[in-house]
């Protein structure tokens, strides 16, 4: 096990590399010593949770971004004795162009900007796209809605005053990220702590800088998807991702 201190223990990796980053620091000669791979979201979920125990004896909830994250966020929120909750997010990209994602609308309606836009090129795309994007943010709603049904948001009153870890089973771009730090803008709570498996060296650099802990298992030379470091993963049952959150409580280990 190898470990790189630089002053500000604020990032934390673990599993069989640590490494413990400064503000704006990423070491790539530790970063690739070795090639992880998970068997499953559950699996990520129980590593993580070993570096968050910290938090087992706080006022601590878990906030899942995603059906991959409610898997991850599942082993946390057992071993750590805290609720789980989901953030349902949608991305909208423009139209044509699924690679040009403009920004992610939460279960709120909060839409989110994509940050790795400039100002002036997001201004461009919305005078050309206004109306797709509203007609999206509405279609995107309904779904969510559907999805949550009559209990629909009850995230504020289990996050309120609480350190809440944010899981996530990977990230591409960090969207997903930001759209929950924006979200819990709304809430008050102690301390934003992103608990993430994979992602690229860049995107953790500038995450980094939006929360106040995160943690990640792994930082590959050439990220590719966040599916692709899961070999034994069976697709995620929407319709049991309500079951699986008010479930957590009866489960905790």
């Amino acid at each position: 096990m190898i470990r790189k201190d630089t002053g500000n223990p604020s990032v934390v990796g673990g599993y069989d590399l640590i490494i413990v980053v400064g503000h704006g620091d990423i070491i790539p000669s530790l970063i690739q010593l070795t090639c992880m791979y998970f068997s499953d979201r559950h699996e990520a979920g129980n590593l993580l949770a070993e570096e968050l125990m910290k938090y087992r004896f706080e006022p601590t909830s878990v906030l899942a971004l995603s059906p991959g994250g409610v898997a991850v966020g599942e082993q946390i929120a057992k071993r750590l004795h805290c609720t789980l909750s989901l953030l349902l997010t949608a991305r909208i990209s423009a139209p044509g162009d699924d690679s040009l994602v403009l920004g992610t609308l939460d279960q709120s309606g909060v839409f989110t900007y994509n940050s790795m836009i400039s100002a002036g090129q997001m201004e461009e795309y919305m005078e050309d796209t206004r109306t797709f994007l509203e007609e999206e943010k509405l279609r995107h709603l309904y779904q969510m809605t559907t999805l949550l049904g009559e209990d629909g948001d009850s995230n504020m009153d289990r996050l309120r005053n609480t350190n809440v870890i944010i899981a996530t089973d990977g990230v591409k771009n960090g969207i997903s990220i930001d759209a929950a730090m924006n979200y819990l803008h709304h809430v008050p709570f102690k301390k934003a702590i992103a608990a993430i498996p994979v992602g690229p060296a860049e995107v953790i650099e500038r995450l980094h800088a939006i929360v106040n802990e995160l943690h990640y298992l792994y930082i590959p030379d050439n990220f590719i998807r966040v599916s692709h470091y899961f070999t034994d993963e069976p697709e995620i049952d929407p319709d049991s991702i309500i079951e699986r959150l008010n479930s957590v409580k009866a489960n905790w280990v």
